[in-house]
């Protein structure tokens, strides 16, 4: 079939189809692509996340990690624990991280005034993370300069 300068060739009804299809499906998936997360993003902004602050609530503790404490016990019982001090002012926490010798030994104090069974009862541990804030906020002068004290991984050394 010749054509003459002026003549289309005839159209294909069922090519225009396809194409159209074709493209409405690539709107769609762009479509998809960009909505899906849009929606993600607004519809989570709704939900009360339980990480999320609220208003009026206590800040979080601002922790300060200590290296592995190794002390003897009163009565010769060795201990090994990690500590971790909440220190909510900056002041504390620099003077505490630039004497971290002399925290350890003030922490070593605290165990060396406990026997294995003192450690090991029922209020052992609070009462020994109490007296450790007490000795740290002694050394620091300051009467809250250190919140708590969270002792973590405590091994005492079986007799």
């Amino acid at each position: 079939m010749a054509l003459s300068r002026g003549t289309q060739p005839p159209i294909d009804a069922s090519s225009s189809g396809a194409d159209l299809r074709r493209s409405i499906a690539v709107v769609a998936v762009l479509s998809a692509l960009v909505a899906v997360p849009v929606g993600l993003s607004l519809g989570m902004s709704w939900l009360d996340m339980p990480w999320a602050e609220r208003p009026g609530a206590r800040p979080a503790p601002d922790w300060v990690a200590l290296p592995a404490l190794r002390a003897t016990t009163a009565d010769g019982t060795l201990v090994k624990a990690r500590v971790a001090l909440d220190v909510p002012q900056r002041s504390a926490r620099s003077t505490i991280e630039h004497n971290l010798q002399q925290v350890g030994l003030l922490l070593e104090v605290s165990v060396a005034q406990q026997t294995r069974e003192q450690i090991g009862s029922a209020a052992g541990i609070p009462h020994l993370a109490e007296d450790m804030r007490d000795r740290l906020n002694a050394y620091l002068g300051a009467d809250a300069a250190v919140r708590s004290v969270a002792i973590q991984d405590l091994l005492v050394k079986p007799r």
